[in-house]
């Protein structure tokens, strides 16, 4: 550009419409990507919502520059808008590959690249030449880009690749006609074909239909249509979709048989006696499990293979999962809406402690009746698992009036457990050397509030050893307390992607409380056992029993197959010296008092 004159902006009613979707799909796009900033649907959403806001954008600029403004700067500007338009048929690609479920193909590593590279083709041959764009021409909205004579060759293609985009959303929608999720995934089809389909005219087409060298310009209404049954498909079925299966073979008789069509709390110190009875009742009737205990683990210890397990946590968004803190929103409605669209049918909720403590007693509470009512109403049963001690007196006693009946197991945790993988030491840090190789952890990640040298006499090299510490030094790995919940559980993450099967110690948690509370240090050892268990990683934890409450320790005993005390490593042979220092020996401590 030559000039140096300003640029003059007049807001006209052209530029109303596109404000208006912008808005929308700017606050849609961040509204659905905080729900789950993880989730790649949620992500393909906001990209799809991103395209918008730059089209959107492109068009409000254009159509309020004033009359006079430079032929450089609309073309600028028409180029921006262009682009956008680009974006939006590889963004579609990417959802239509994540939402509602990821494809395999996505997953792979070029899979991305291969999706955008398309785009970039298209953003060239828009900016870096004129076979799109040869100049300015106006619409009944005001400036506009005029369409080269090599377009009529390139709109085809384009329109090719955005359809194809279309075609794989319908392809979804075939699939799941029969389920549950089809109004869900209809009514986002609906917006998708409302959108495109006229926009295909109006906006690709008309210049080869009407021998007009621009679009209509109603690009803006397209995108605030699309965003519009987005934002209700999001608000009316957010929650996840759940198929009723039944298990293919008989289990075996569980010990406590449970009456169909009430609703159940089974207080015990495990899981045992609550996804017994609940395996039994899926033999003959659907069910959904609702736990914190990843999903392999559910099969391999309770033998459910074919029920649907609902996964509590943080560490991953693939299968079906749910966050902790969705529980008014995802879980709540989820649970409900399997109970209500399935009559009949069983709910096993699990970990409803770690809820407590991440949401509130109150919130679980009314999670808790919300169920409970539509099991009734839809002739359901609900199981609700809890371990003896976890809640105080005043919050059981509301958790026995939310049901029926009360099942009170005092059967002790079994000191082994099919597929048992991780194990919680009652001991103290000091035992942990000799206690360790007991259990069979052998090498792997030692996170410890110790000092890295004392902890390296004492382990040896088998470890590589990250300090929790709120006093880092050059040099060293270190993690600090109150970081738990990024620092350490990215060192957690970060080591067990790239040493599968290995071990992962946390040592002498009663020294994090010093730091954090339970509401921190609870959740870094939820998300350490998730992320051990998606890589067979196997996690190990000691506590000092008298440095924590007994309800805390009774969360922690939940969480984990097994356990070592001081009695049992008392009982056990003696142990060789485990660190380079020959009089470095840890003294047999019995049980305490």
């Amino acid at each position: 550009m030559t000039t140096d004159a300003p640029v003059a902006f007049v807001f006209n009613l052209g530029a109303a419409l596109p404000l208006v979707a912008l808005l929308v799909s700017a606050f849609l796009g961040a509204y659905v990507f905080g729900v789950n900033p993880r989730g790649t649907a949620n992500r393909s959403v906001l990209l799809v919502m991103l395209a918008f806001v730059l089209w959107d954008l492109g068009e409000i600029v254009q159509r309020s520059l004033a009359v006079g403004t430079s032929p450089d700067v609309l073309l600028f500007w028409a180029r921006f808008t262009w682009v956008g338009i680009a974006l939006v048929p590889a963004t579609l690609y990417h959802l239509a590959l994540t939402y509602p479920t990821k494809s395999e193909w996505i997953r792979r590593p070029w899979a991305l690249a291969a999706i955008y590279a398309p785009f970039v083709f298209w953003a060239y041959l828009i900016v870096g030449t004129g076979l799109i764009i040869d100049g300015i021409s106006s619409n009944a909205f005001g400036p506009s880009a005029r369409v080269s004579t090599a377009y009529a060759y390139f709109a085809p293609v384009f329109g090719l690749w955005m359809f194809a985009g279309v075609a794989l959303f319908v392809r979804s929608y075939w699939r799941v006609r029969k389920g549950p999720s089809q109004r869900m995934i209809g009514v986002v089809l609906g917006g998708l074909l409302l959108g495109t389909v006229p926009a295909a005219v109006t906006e690709l087409l008309w210049p080869l239909l009407s021998a007009s060298d621009t679009r209509v310009g109603l690009g803006s209404l397209y995108t605030l249509v699309w965003s519009i049954f987005i934002a209700y498909a999001v608000a009316r079925y957010r929650y996840l979709v759940i198929e009723p299966v039944t298990e293919l073979h008989t289990a075996r008789a569980p010990r406590h048989r449970l009456e169909r069509g009430l609703n159940y709390l089974v207080l015990e110190n495990g899981r045992s006696a609550a996804m017994g009875a609940f395996r039994d009742i899926v033999s003959v009737t659907p069910g959904l499990c609702v736990t914190g205990l990843a999903p392999s683990r559910v099969t391999v210890r309770f033998g459910l293979e074919r029920t649907p397990i609902l996964w509590i946590t943080t560490v991953t968004n693939g299968g079906r999962t749910v966050r902790p803190n969705a529980l008014d929103f995802e879980l709540v409605h989820t649970v409900v809406k399997f109970l209500r669209e399935n009559p009949g049918t069983a709910v096993l909720l699990d970990d409803l402690d770690f809820l407590a403590t991440l949401a509130g007693f109150d919130a679980v509470a009314r999670f808790l009746k919300r169920v409970t009512n539509q099991a009734s109403a839809s002739k359901g049963t609900v199981i609700i698992a809890a371990g003896l001690g976890t809640f105080p007196p005043d919050q059981l006693a509301l958790l026995r009036g939310s049901v029926d009946r009360v099942l009170e197991v005092q059967d002790s945790i079994a000191t082994s457990t099919p597929g048992a993988e991780h194990v919680l030491m009652t001991i103290n840090a000091q035992d942990a050397p000799v206690a360790l190789p007991l259990v069979g952890a052998r090498r792997g990640l030692l996170l410890t509030t110790e000092h890295p040298t004392k902890a390296r006499l004492r382990y040896g090299d088998r470890f590589e050893i990250v300090w929790v510490t709120d006093q880092p030094e050059a040099g060293t790995v270190c993690v600090r307390p109150k970081a738990l919940d990024t620092e350490g559980r990215r060192a957690v993450a970060n080591y067990a992607a790239t040493h599968e099967g290995m071990d992962i110690v946390l040592v002498g948690l009663e020294q994090l409380a010093l730091y954090v509370d339970l509401r921190s240090w609870l959740p870094f050892v939820k998300d350490s056992l998730d992320i051990a268990s998606l890589h067979r990683c196997r996690l190990f934890l000691t506590v000092a029993p008298e440095a924590v409450s007994s309800q805390e320790l009774a969360m922690l005993a939940r969480r984990f197959d097994t356990g070592l005390s001081p009695l049992k490593l008392k009982a056990s042979p003696p142990s060789g010296p485990t660190t380079a220092a020959p009089e470095n020996r840890i003294p047999y401590r019995g049980p305490s008092a």
